[in-house]
């Protein structure tokens, strides 16, 4: 019960400080909602349906919230025309969709991106999210290891380099032959890799169309938009991990093309739609079978051997990271912790997956569940393929509500502990 008092004391004490201390002023909030229901009243013929609805802007170093709108039980209060209140610990801070307090809402981190496309860009994004269930979409969570696979990486690069080229054209129909050399290396690499094409378009349903939506709305101009798609493709490349990143940059550049041939070729696109098989009618892409000499043939348009190269060195490099995560949360001492209600927040493009039974590696992570929250900031954490478990490395500091270990810590929950375990590991369970 003291400890109920205090933790009590202590959230009233920290909402009135944030309250009075906020960086964020009302009126550039306001400003900003205002912002956001313009471009959404702007394009409602996009799904035939505004899809403003709740927003919540969470500054993630003191949890305060700021929302448009008053939540469904009613517990935020008014301030300069914004509702405010605190994000209780138990729910990660990111740019996603939750459920809080009653009302479903387009959560976005403070601070917002400092141009004003990017940000009503990201806001709209989320909103899509909201409103994809009473769109009907209903996309299933799939994993897409194959693109850390040295040929799944190069010809998911190949494609992109091919969608740059379709950008880059100064002709329609330059652009539409490059179009569909994408779409040689995205069905080739998915014969590879049995199941791929079902688990790649479940993501670019999630993400993809998100991401389409978000730029459709965000204000900028053809060419603007056009130059911003180079830009990210030639930035993606960088990115570490390509099995949860890809549908952000694949599915906005066919869209890009296709609003030209059909501004309202999305509303034809539902969650049964296999959108590569969508793609290759719309730009006329034939369905014959696709050898590997005729597919190399084509690759050697977009760098080719200087992909290889470079994944086949990577291959090389990623083996021995990929050995050294499983000695650390398989091999040697950890922690593991069974997940009862879990929410996370990570970074989609960084993501390591093991072996298929093995699972993926976060190196950064949130994860809030019953039994406290869980901060990852370096070293990683394994999430396993049933997703019912989560490992760490071994605890070095254990105290009644605070566990820490190598780049991580629990905040634990009361009615919750560590045991050692004979053979040398850890294991969260509850008091008795």
């Amino acid at each position: 019960m003291k400890r109920l008092f205090c933790l009590w004391l202590i959230f009233l004490l920290t909402a009135t400080v944030v309250a009075q201390s906020s960086k964020y002023s009302a009126d550039e909030i306001v400003t900003f909602f205002n912002q956001i229901r313009e471009a959404t009243e702007s394009h409602t013929t996009l799904w035939d349906k505004d899809i403003y609805g709740p927003v919540l802007l969470v500054d993630p170093q003191t949890r305060e919230a700021f929302a448009n709108v008053q939540d469904a039980n009613k517990e935020l209060t008014t301030k300069d025309g914004v509702f405010v209140g605190i994000l209780p610990r138990e729910l990660p801070v990111s740019n996603t969709d939750i459920t809080w307090n009653g009302t479903r809402w387009a959560m976005l981190e403070l601070p917002l991106p400092e141009k004003r496309y990017d940000r009503i860009d990201l806001a709209t994004h989320e909103l899509f999210h909201s409103a994809q269930p009473s769109l009907g979409f209903k996309p299933l969570r799939e994993e897409n290891n194959h693109l850390d696979l040295k040929d799944g990486r190069i010809y998911l690069r190949l494609e992109l380099a091919a969608l740059e080229a379709a950008l880059r054209a100064n002709r329609l129909n330059k652009s539409e032959e490059h179009l569909r050399n994408a779409l040689i290396f995205r069905k080739y690499r998915q014969m590879i890799y049995r199941g791929s094409q079902v688990s790649e378009n479940s993501l670019e349903i999630l993400e993809g169309l998100a991401t389409y939506t978000g730029q459709i709305m965000s204000g900028r101009d053809k060419w603007e938009w056009r130059e911003y798609l180079i830009h990210r493709i030639n930035s993606f490349e960088e990115t570490p991990s390509f099995v949860r990143s890809f549908a952000y940059e694949t599915t906005p550049v066919y869209g890009f093309f296709l609003q030209q041939k059909d501004y309202f070729w999305n509303k034809k696109v539902d969650n049964e739609t296999d959108l590569t098989d969508f793609f290759s009618e719309a730009f006329g892409m034939d369905s014959r079978i696709l050898l590997q000499t005729y597919v190399k043939q084509v690759a050697e348009d977009y760098d080719w051997r200087k992909i290889v190269d470079q994944e086949t060195k990577r291959a090389v490099t990623n083996n021995s990271v990929l050995d050294e995560y499983r000695d650390k949360f398989l091999d040697q001492p950890h922690l593991e912790i069974r997940l009862e209600d879990m929410k996370m927040s990570f970074n989609p493009k960084n993501l390591v997956p093991l072996d298929e039974d093995e699972g993926t590696v976060y190196p950064t992570v949130t994860i809030n569940d019953n039994w406290g929250v869980l901060t990852v900031k370096e070293g990683g954490a394994l999430l396993r393929s049933d997703w019912r478990w989560v490992i760490v490395s071994k605890p070095l500091e254990i105290t009644e509500d605070l566990i820490t270990g190598e780049g991580w810590e629990i905040e634990l929950n009361e009615g919750y502990q560590i045991q050692e375990m004979s053979d040398g590991n850890y294991l969260l369970i509850k008091s008795e």
